[in-house]
C-alpha cells in the first residue's frame, strides 16, 4: 500500500486534473486577494480609467477561454484517436503526461476561473477602488501570461500526435529507462547468483499482474532488520501470478519471518509503464514499426525511423553501462536484463514485420552491425543471433539474387563481429 500511494503521488505532475486544479486555485486565490491587497497600497490612485474597464476585460476572457478551452479539448481528444489509430494506443500515456499541453489547457481554465471570479467580484461591490485597479494589473498579467502560452500551444499543435512526434515520445522515455539501469544494472543491487536450495520463496499474493516499480530501499532495510539476503526473480515489466515467486529469502530467520513487507516493496499493476520498464519502451517502438509495415499501411519509412530511434536507444544504454554506479544495496541479489531479451522486443518484431522489404532488412542489419562493432563485448553475441534470425526471416520471402546476396553480406559481417 505504501508503495501504491508513493507511486500515485510520483503521477500527480502528469495528470491533467492535477495541473489544472493547481493552476484554478492559484487564479482564483489572485482574484480574491486583489481586495486583500488592495488596503496595502499607500496613495489613493486616479486610474478611473483602469478601475472601469476591468469587468468589460474580464468578460472578453471569460468568453473567449471558454471557446479556447473547447478548442483545445477537441484538438487533443483528435490526437489521442490519431495516436491510437495510426501508432500504437501504448502511446497515450505520453500524450498525457506531455507538459506543454498541460500548461496550456491548465492556463486557460485557470484565466477562465480568474475572470469569472472576478466578474463576480465586481458584480458583489467586493473590491474598492484600489482593489479594481490592483484586479486590473493582475488581468494584464494573465493576459501576458495567457498570449506565450497561445503562442507555444499553436506551434505545439503543429506536431501534437504527429508520428515524428510520438516516436520521439517513446524514444525519449525507453533512453530514459534504458540510461538508468546501465548506470545500475542489477537495480542497483548485487548481481544475481545461483539461489540457495534451502531459501524459501515470496510469491504473490495478489492476482496476477505487471510488475512496475520496486521499492529497494525497503526491502534492503526488512533484509537488515531480519538479516536475510534477498534474491530477486522479478524485474519491472514482469508478468507475475500467485504461483509465481517474486524473489527469495535466505537466512535463520527466512523461515519464520512475515513476507508482508517484502511483498509491499513490489508494486503490481495491470499495465506496464515507461519509468523502471526498458523493455516497454522498446516493445512500443517495435509496435509503431509493427502497424507502419502492415499490409493496410505499408510504410516502410517509418519503420526505418523506428529503427534509428532503437539504435540511439541502445547507444545510451551502453554509454551508461560503461559508467556504472557501484551497489547501494548490500542484501540484495538483483535480476540481469539480458541483452538478448531487448533485441528480442526489438528487433525480432520489425524482422518479422518487414521480412519481404528489402531497404527494412538492410537497415536492421546496419543498426546491428553499428552496434556490435561499436560495443562489441556489450552486444556483438546478441546482434549476430538477431542478424541471423532476420536474414532467416528476408531468405524465405525475398527472392530477388542481388537483393538476397547484399543481406548475406550484410549479415556475415554482424557474425564475424560476434565470431572475435
Amino acid at each position: 500500500m505504501i508503495l501504491a500511494v508513493k507511486k500515485y503521488i510520483s503521477r500527480l505532475p502528469e495528470k491533467i486534473w492535477f495541473r489544472a486544479m493547481l493552476f484554478s486555485v492559484g487564479a482564483i486565490f489572485a482574484a480574491v486577494a486583489a481586495e486583500w491587497i488592495g488596503p496595502l497600497i499607500p496613495y489613493e490612485s486616479d486610474m478611473e480609467l483602469a478601475s472601469g474597464s476591468v469587468g468589460d476585460i474580464l468578460t472578453i476572457l471569460a468568453s473567449s477561454m471558454l471557446a479556447v478551452i473547447a478548442f483545445s479539448v477537441s484538438i487533443m481528444v483528435s490526437a489521442y484517436g490519431s495516436a491510437t489509430s495510426t501508432a500504437t494506443p501504448r502511446t497515450i500515456a505520453l500524450m498525457l503526461a506531455d507538459d506543454r499541453s498541460q500548461n496550456a489547457l491548465s492556463t486557460f481554465l485557470g484565466t477562465f476561473l480568474f475572470s469569472i471570479v472576478g466578474i463576480i467580484g465586481l458584480s458583489a461591490g467586493f473590491y474598492d477602488d484600489r482593489g479594481r485597479i490592483i484586479l486590473f494589473f493582475a488581468t494584464i498579467t494573465v493576459i501576458v501570461l495567457i498570449t506565450g502560452t497561445l503562442i507555444n500551444w499553436i506551434q505545439q499543435l503543429s506536431t501534437f500526435g504527429r508520428m515524428n512526434d510520438l516516436i520521439e515520445r517513446v524514444e525519449r522515455a525507453t533512453s530514459k529507462a534504458l540510461r538508468w539501469h546501465g548506470e545500475h544494472p542489477f537495480l542497483n543491487a548485487l548481481p544475481p547468483v545461483e539461489i540457495p536450495s534451502d531459501a524459501v520463496a515470496v510469491r504473490c499474493d495478489i492476482a496476477s499482474g505487471v510488475v512496475t516499480s520496486l521499492d529497494m530501499q525497503l526491502l534492503e532495510e526488512t533484509a537488515e532488520e531480519h538479516d536475510v539476503t534477498v534474491y530477486l526473480d522479478i524485474h519491472p515489466g514482469k508478468l507475475v501470478y500467485p504461483a509465481r515467486a517474486l524473489l527469495y529469502l535466505s537466512g535463520k530467520e527466512a523461515k519464520t519471518l512475515d513476507p508482508q513487507r517484502f511483498q509491499d516493496a513490489i508494486l503490481v499493476e495491470h499495465d506496464r509503464s515507461f519509468d523502471q520498464d526498458p523493455r516497454f519502451g522498446l516493445v512500443v517502438l517495435s509496435e509503431i514499426a509493427s502497424r507502419a509495415l502492415s499490409p493496410a499501411v505499408n510504410d516502410p519509412g517509418t519503420a526505418i525511423s523506428v529503427l534509428d530511434s532503437g539504435l540511439r536507444c541502445f547507444e545510451t544504454f551502453a554509454e551508461a553501462s560503461a559508467d556504472t554506479e557501484d551497489p547501494r544495496y548490500s542484501r540484495i541479489h538483483g535480476p540481469a536484463i539480458e541483452i538478448r531479451d531487448l533485441f528480442t522486443d526489438f528487433f525480432t518484431k520489425i524482422a518479422r514485420d518487414g521480412a519481404g522489404m528489402v531497404e527494412v532488412q538492410q537497415r536492421i542489419q546496419l543498426c546491428l552491425q553499428a552496434l556490435a562493432q561499436s560495443w562489441p563485448q556489450l552486444f556483438s553475441v546478441a546482434a549476430a543471433e538477431a542478424s541471423s534470425d532476420a536474414l532467416e526471416r528476408a531468405l524465405e520471402v525475398i527472392g530477388h539474387k542481388p537483393d538476397i546476396k547484399d543481406l548475406r553480406a550484410r549479415s556475415a559481417k554482424v557474425v564475424a563481429v560476434g565470431e572475435e
